[in-house]
């Protein structure tokens, strides 16, 4: 095992371990500067960026308003910019993560945020919203999905990257359910809208309209 790898290894085991997300941040923020040097999605085994802004290009036009919630470093706007996708928001509990995106300017819009609390903005504004690393342990749990279709557009995407031993537990998959019964979304891939063609999940699923005044009921789970 290489130094760069022990260090990511050992920092995603503190992540694994933090108390709380004072601790979570402070964790990231140290490790931002450096943190393109690893490969956190080989260590974790979930779906790359690269990936994910393949199957978001396969699904919608350029021309999408797409927010990348848990941006990190701005991995997932490198990959959407090639593909011509110009109006690409980024959220992250680590500002000094932001910071690092922003060199990129691939991102119309960054800042940060605590997503455990939800997804701030508008209802209703984006046509897909990506989300690649932050269903790690000590990261988000399944209830973030109904978040990510708070702000989604009606017929809009969730395109997430989720490790195979995260599916497995059994807790996302039980989550997407609850969701599609509801009437709150639609599977695109595979059964669950997951597909696990290695490395881990890509989970996609279709923003459906919601009944009941706006769509505040999106946030039950």
């Amino acid at each position: 095992m290489d130094t760069r790898e022990t260090d990511a290894r050992g920092r995603l085991a503190l992540l694994a371990e933090a108390p709380d997300t004072d601790a979570v941040r402070r964790i990231y923020d140290d490790w931002a500067p450096t943190y393109d040097l690893h490969d956190v999605a080989g260590l974790l085994g979930y779906p790359s960026p690269a990936r994910v802004a393949e199957r978001v290009a396969d699904l919608v036009p350029p021309r999408a308003d797409v927010l990348d919630v848990a941006c990190g470093t701005g991995l997932v706007g490198a990959e959407l910019a090639p593909r011509g996708f110009v109006s690409v928001d980024g959220l992250d509990l680590s500002p000094g993560m932001v910071r690092v995106a922003r060199r990129r300017r691939v991102y119309h819009d960054l800042g940060p945020a605590d997503l455990r609390h939800g997804v701030p903005g508008a209802s209703g504004k984006f046509g897909v919203v990506t989300c690649v690393g932050a269903f790690a342990p000590g990261h988000l749990g399944p209830p973030a999905l109904t978040g990510f279709l708070r702000v989604l557009r009606t017929d809009g995407f969730v395109v997430a990257a989720i490790a195979e031993d995260t599916w497995a537990a059994g807790e996302f998959a039980a989550a997407v359910d609850r969701l599609v019964e509801g009437g709150f979304a639609e599977p695109v891939d595979g059964p669950g809208g997951s597909v696990g063609d290695g490395p881990g999940r890509l989970l996609v699923l279709r923003a459906r309209e919601v009944p009941g005044p706006g769509r505040s009921v999106a946030w039950r789970s």
